[in-house]
Order: structure tokens, then C-alpha cells, then sequence
């Protein structure tokens, strides 16, 4: 099976003794071994039988610092299942939880908050497999480092996945502080928090250490959108469970000759939404705005809705609105996908359920269904009697999102036109064990270098078997094309990529084709297929096309001259 692109995994020199007792000590704990992709299942879980929790807002747009620490915690997360161990974000351990309190902010309004790590364990109860490239801190402990996923934000402030520090105050070489300003100064949009730390990224998001990042712009946002208790946030997860409630995370790897411990893509029998296992949401026959994240570690979402007369109206996609709302039968999230859209239920007579569907296979687009069979369903709708007194808004959804959205004048003629290739290193057996930008991993020099201010053409050719979220930091860029091409011939050198569909040298077999639904709109994370050539438009200034505020600028640009040290990556895996 294809691994995620995890872009930074490395084979270290380590003491197979550590590895070997740090198996038998996790296997110990939980009962069993776990074998990547062959996870034993989770307890019969009933589903829709608990309420949609919602994790507490804090607004921090006043400028006092907020102290959030993480926290090793034990929490319900479906009411027939007894207390899972976490990890999460929180401003005391009392109140820690996951998903994390939901940040909100005002456009403009510098934010500071200071991240801590509390957790106490000498090592993460989900198994590090000592043999990849990770943080591997001397003296031990969880190391964290916070990154929050779309912002724009000075790199010493930006998670840097070298930046991790342990509760005993161990550092990444790249650790400067803990106390971090996010001045916000990006349109009104949906981001998330999450840990970043090189190596266990995927382990510590998985144990909890996540939580939404909303930016309010009160001038660009229509007036009349769903608000209040009719907006509603959504992270969607996916988990495996022993029976105890731990998470059943793999010990075992599928290339255990090269990589014992290490699973390349962990994919859950359960989802969860806000922290529960499929949960119910009553709701009025009015409009609700969801602002949904995908939070997994490396499962695709396709949403779809079982009533036919309803349809996802997309008004906002990762890097803020829409120019104008797309009306839509389904909703396809890569990991680190965030999606801003409504749901009409007035016309829906009260006491009718409706279901939140997943059609997606794992590993996406074309993986084994057998790993997709238990979670077809993600969240039930039960459509409610609006009580005597209560009086719903009148919303609509405007055809011009009220905001000022510059025009794209991109041409794929710019003065430069960069090619990536993503490529997948396999072992002896045809497991993979190691993915690459451009033959590169995270740890070798930067080699694309763009000028403040310029306009770049860049293809992502993704030579893999999966397709795979790319994330780049910073600004935010447009998917202007895809096209599929002859990998096979690629591969043996008979045609070429530079000369155009139709040219009897073109490997292309298709003209270029725009991009799918869900990639339309600003972004900064984008979906590249398999034997497809992405190609995106990126201008490397602020999202309104103006020049980065002069401490960002300063930052950024110190490790490269560039304007932005570029780190590559698929989220969740790749930074793991």
C-alpha cells in the first residue's frame, strides 16, 4: 500500500535494544500487538446514541497573552466505551479537552499566546519507531511544537517542526520561544492548531492535540450568513479502539525489516466529529453554517448527504470565501482540508434523520474498500420542532460573497515555471518507506527560492500511487489545472512532460482539465492525484496581493533570502 508523502522521514543509526523494549513495553500496555493495516476492530459501537459536543471559544482579540498548555487527559468519547487517554489543548489541565478550545480572532487584531507542554510521559503511549527521522529529544518526554495551519505569521512563530521543546524544557535546534504573535492579517477564514513536531506529527494529532483557529473580519463578512448557534464547527476524525477505550494505534510496521514500528498511513474503523464517536446534531428546519476541518491522519472525506433534496452550499473553502457559493451534491477533504458551507433544512419535516456519508475509500482515490466498510456514515442530522418562542434568523446566501476579492489575473506563461516531482522509495517487498520532493527530504537544503512579490507557474507531478494533501506555508495560491499523463511511459523515458497534449512526444493523455470542485478558490492546501500534473498559480505576497507586513518579512526571509523558507508537506503524515 502507497505511503503518505511523508517528506521528512529519514532512517536514523539507533540501538535496536531501545526499539526492541519500547516494543514489548507498549505491546505490554495494551494487551496485543497491533499490526499496521491489520488493526484488530474496534468494540460494536452504537452509533448516533450521543450528542455533537462543542469545544469552548476563546476569544483572544483583546491582546492579553493566553497561556495554552498541552496536557496528557482521559476522556469519554462515545458513551458505551470507557475513558480514552489523550493527549490536548487546553488552559489548565482541568479544562484541556479535545478537539482544543476554538480560537477566535479579529482581522488585524494581534493575537499572543504563550504553549506550554505539561504532558509527563517519558515517551508517547502511541509507539515512536526510533528508526525515522524525528525529534528523538536525549533526555526523553513528549516533545510538542504548535504550528497554526494557514496562517500568516513570522517563522519563529510558525511551529517549525525543529522547534519542539519538552516539558522538561529540552529544545529543537530550531526552538526560539514559546510565546507566539499571530497578527492575523488574513482575511476572514477557518484555520486550525495543531502539533507540528518532526517525526510524531501524526502521532500527537492523532492523541488530540488539535483545535480550530477562526478569523472574524466583521467588514468582509455578508451580514446575513447563519450565526450563532446556527454556525457550526466540525473536526472530523477517524480512530481505532481496544476495548478498555485506548486508541489502537499500530506497534507493528509494514516494513518491519526496515522500519519496526512505523505504519505509513493510519486509517480508523470509527469517525468522530468534535471529539465523539458518531454523534447525532438536532437541528431546526432552518439554514446552519458548518465550518468543518479534517483532521485526520491520512483518510480522504467524501461527504455526501442522504436526502437528495439537499445540497452542500460551499461559500468558503480554506483561505476564506468564495467570490460566489457553489451548490454541490458532495464534499471531497483531504487531511488538513477546511471547508466553510451551509445545509437548508427548512424544508424538511421535523422528526425526519438525516446522514452525514463518507463514500471515500482508503488509501484514496482507488484504495481497498474492505478498510472503508465500517464508516460509511459520519454524523446524523435529527431535524427538531422549532420550540414555541424561538424564532430562527432569516438568512440567505448571497450570490456575491460581499468582499473584495482581487481578480486573478494569472498567466501560465510567468517568468518562472517550476517542476516538482513527488516520488515514493520502496523496500525490498514493495513497501514504502520514504517519499521525496524533487529526490529531497526535509533535512536537505532549501533549493526553491522565489522573490518577494513575484508570480510562479509551479506543476507538482505526483509519481506515487495515492493522492496526497500539499500544504504550503505562508501564502495563500490557486489550483489552475490538472492533467493526466502516461506514468508508465514517463517512467521509461518515452515521452515527455514539456511538450503539450496532442504533440506525438507528450506523455499527457488528456487536455489540461480545471480543477475539481473542491479545489476551487484561494487555498493552501491542495489535493495532487496520482499520474496527474497539478499546476498552481502562486503569487508570493500577502492574500491581498500586497507586500508581507516588514516582521514577517524580516523573519521569513532569513534562512533563504526567499519569501519563505518553503516546507513541503502532507498533512498530517508527511511532517511525521
Amino acid at each position: 500500500m502507497a505511503a503518505a508523502a511523508c517528506l521528512n522521514l529519514l532512517v536514523i543509526n539507533i540501538c535496536v535494544i531501545s526499539t526492541v523494549c519500547q516494543l514489548a513495553n507498549f505491546a505490554a500496555a495494551q494487551g496485543q500487538h497491533s499490526v499496521c493495516q491489520d488493526l484488530q476492530p474496534s468494540p460494536a459501537l452504537t452509533p448516533f446514541v450521543d450528542p455533537l459536543p462543542f469545544p469552548k471559544t476563546i476569544d483572544i482579540s483583546n491582546g492579553t497573552q493566553l497561556v495554552m498548555g498541552a496536557y496528557k487527559i482521559t476522556q469519554k468519547l462515545h458513551s458505551q466505551l470507557p475513558p480514552t487517554t489523550l493527549y490536548a489543548y487546553g488552559t489548565s489541565q482541568t479544562t484541556a479537552t479535545y478537539p482544543g478550545p476554538t480560537l477566535q480572532v479579529t482581522r488585524y487584531k494581534a493575537a499572543h499566546v504563550r504553549w506550554e507542554n505539561h504532558i509527563p510521559d517519558s515517551e508517547t503511549f502511541l509507539i515512536t519507531d526510533r528508526t525515522i527521522h524525528w525529534a528523538n529529544p536525549k533526555r526523553g518526554g513528549v516533545p510538542i511544537v504548535t504550528h497554526l495551519h494557514g496562517a500568516e505569521v513570522e517563522s519563529i512563530y510558525d511551529g517549525n517542526p525543529d522547534a519542539w521543546f519538552t516539558a522538561s524544557g529540552e529544545t529543537g535546534p530550531e526552538f526560539v520561544t514559546q510565546n507566539y504573535t499571530y497578527p492575523n492579517s488574513q482575511r476572514a477564514s477557518l484555520l486550525w492548531y495543531h502539533d507540528h513536531t518532526v517525526g510524531i506529527t501524526r502521532n500527537n494529532v492523532l492523541a488530540g492535540l488539535a483545535g480550530l483557529y477562526i478569523v472574524r473580519s466583521p467588514s468582509e463578512e455578508p451580514k446575513n450568513l447563519p450565526s450563532g448557534e446556527y454556525e457550526i464547527p466540525l473536526v472530523v476524525q477517524d480512530k481505532q479502539f481496544w476495548a478498555n477505550g485506548s486508541i489502537n494505534f499500530p506497534d507493528i510496521g509494514d516494513s518491519p525489516s526496515t522500519h519496526p514500528n512505523w505504519c505509513p498511513e493510519y486509517f480508523g474503523d470509527t469517525v468522530l466529529v468534535n471529539g465523539m464517536v458518531w454523534p447525532y446534531l438536532n437541528v431546526y428546519p432552518a439554514k446552519y453554517r458548518f465550518r468543518l476541518l479534517n483532521a485526520a491522519n491520512a483518510r480522504f472525506f467524501n461527504l455526501t448527504i442522504n436526502e437528495p433534496s439537499l445540497k452542500f452550499i460551499q461559500i468558503g473553502t480554506d483561505s476564506g470565501f468564495l467570490r460566489s457559493p457553489l451548490t454541490l451534491s458532495s464534499l471531497t477533504l483531504a487531511p488538513g482540508y477546511r471547508v466553510d458551507f451551509i445545509i437548508d433544512f427548512s424544508g424538511i419535516t421535523p422528526g425526519t434523520k438525516i446522514y452525514l456519508n463518507n463514500t471515500a475509500p482508503a488509501p484514496f482515490p482507488s484504495g481497498d474498500d474492505s478498510l472503508l466498510t465500517k464508516i460509511p456514515s459520519v454524523l446524523e442530522f435529527r431535524v427538531i420542532s422549532t420550540p414555541q418562542g424561538v424564532h430562527p434568523p432569516s438568512t440567505s446566501v448571497p450570490q456575491n460573497m460581499n468582499i473584495t476579492l482581487p481578480t486573478p489575473a494569472y498567466s501560465l506563461t510567468a517568468n518562472v515555471h517550476r517542476k516538482l516531482t513527488l516520488t515514493e522509495t520502496d523496500d525490498a517487498d514493495g513497501n514504502p518507506v520514504l517519499i521525496l520532493l524533487n529526490n529531497r527530504s526535509w533535512v536537505d537544503p532549501v533549493t526553491e527560492s522565489p522573490k518577494l512579490g513575484s508570480v510562479e507557474v509551479w506543476d507538482i507531478i505526483n509519481l506515487t500511487p495515492d493522492a496526497h494533501p500539499i500544504h504550503l506555508y505562508l501564502i495563500a495560491f490557486l489550483l489552475v489545472q490538472q492533467q493526466e499523463f502516461n506514468q508508465t511511459l514517463y517512467e521509461e523515458g518515452g515521452c515527455s512532460l514539456d511538450s503539450p497534449f496532442g504533440d506525438p512526444q507528450s506523455c499527457f493523455t488528456e487536455s489540461p482539465q480545471p480543477p475539481n470542485a473542491e479545489q476551487v478558490g484561494f487555498k493552501d492546501t491542495f489535493i495532487t492525484y496520482p499520474s496527474k500534473v497539478s499546476r498552481l498559480w502562486t503569487r508570493w505576497t500577502n492574500r491581498e496581493g500586497k507586500p508581507f507586513p516588514m516582521s514577517i518579512r524580516s523573519s521569513s526571509m532569513r534562512e533563504t533570502g526567499a519569501a519563505s523558507r518553503l516546507q513541503f508537506s502532507n498533512q498530517l503524515t508527511a511532517e511525521s
